[in-house]
């Protein structure tokens, strides 16, 4: 069965469709941005045709795709934790320091 290509979302930032590339591909799903150079065609062109679009390049992960956008923009609560090599304090969802680049054991 081939694999197929799939547009999964479009925004008009070119921030937020960088960002969601970078969460997929850290949730090892091959994903690819496109439209990148666009926006000074609005207008002339509609306006879906010229946004910032995220493709996956394989749908059969179009579900794993969603969950993991879902999970990064809903982190799920938990304590703040402390550097225990510099004291620095972070939320719950960070896995490293921000500070020197420890990781949080």
């Amino acid at each position: 069965m081939p694999i197929i290509v799939k547009l999964l979302l479009r925004t008009p930032s070119l921030v937020h469709a960088a960002h969601c590339e970078n969460v997929l591909r850290a949730a090892g799903i091959r994903a690819e941005l496109r439209n990148t150079w666009l926006a000074g065609a609005a207008g002339d062109i509609p306006l879906n045709e010229s946004a910032p679009q995220v493709w996956i390049l394989d749908d059969a992960t179009e579900a794993d795709a969603w969950a993991a956008l879902n999970a990064a923009a809903n982190p799920t609560p938990g304590p703040r934790w402390q550097c225990h090599h510099c004291g620095e304090w972070h939320e719950a969802q960070f896995v490293a320091c921000w500070h020197c680049g420890r990781e949080h054991k």
